[in-house]
Parts: C-alpha cells; structure tokens; sequence
C-alpha cells in the first residue's frame, strides 16, 4: 500500500495557515482580556494601598501633634518650676550670713 500524497496548492496552504492563524488571534484576545483585567485590579489594589497608606501617614501625623502638644505643657510646667525655684530659693551668701548669725544668736544662748 502506497500513501498517495495530496499536492497542495499555494492557495490551500494560504487557506490552512489562515485557518491556524484565526485561532491564535482569538486566544490573542482573551489573554488580552484576562490581561487587561489584570492590570485593572492591580491598579484598583495599588489605589487603595495609597490611600490606606496616605490614612497611615495622617494618622501618625495627628499623634505626633499630640505627643508634641503634651511634651511642650509638660517643658512648660518644668520651666515654670524651675523659675519658681530660682526665685524663692535662697542664695549661698545669704545662707553664710544666716549660719554665722545662727552660730552668734547660739553662742550667746547656750553660754
């Protein structure tokens, strides 16, 4: 038994090719799709990162504010405190001059 072979035109093979290529393009299409609605959900994931990020950013931000507000009353309160400090407490010389009039009011005293 003999294979006969079928000779085939330029117009057949032209028609076959065509025929394949049909096919490709429209798997070529619904990779596109698939692709395309890839990308629209990375980008939709990407828009609410930055905006849970931006949230983030703004959130910090607002507890740096009130952690700067509380540290600014209490160096307030310690400046305060140290002003009061300095202007009600006694100076070195005057407590020489206390000492020495306490030693003479104890000498005249316990005599």
């Amino acid at each position: 038994m003999k294979k006969e072979t079928k000779k085939i035109t330029i117009g057949d093979l032209a028609v076959i090719v065509s025929r394949g290529f049909n096919g490709v393009d429209e798997k070529f299409k619904e990779v596109h799709k698939k692709m395309d609605k890839g990308f629209s959900d990375a980008r939709k994931e990407i828009e609410d990162l930055a905006i849970m990020t931006g949230r983030g950013f703004e959130d910090v931000d607002r507890r740096f504010g009130d952690l700067e507000e509380k540290l600014s009353r209490k160096i307030d309160g310690l400046s305060n405190r140290i002003d009061d400090l300095s202007l009600n407490r006694a100076t070195r010389e005057e407590l020489k001059i206390l000492s020495v009039r306490v030693e003479k009011v104890e000498k005249k005293v316990f005599k």
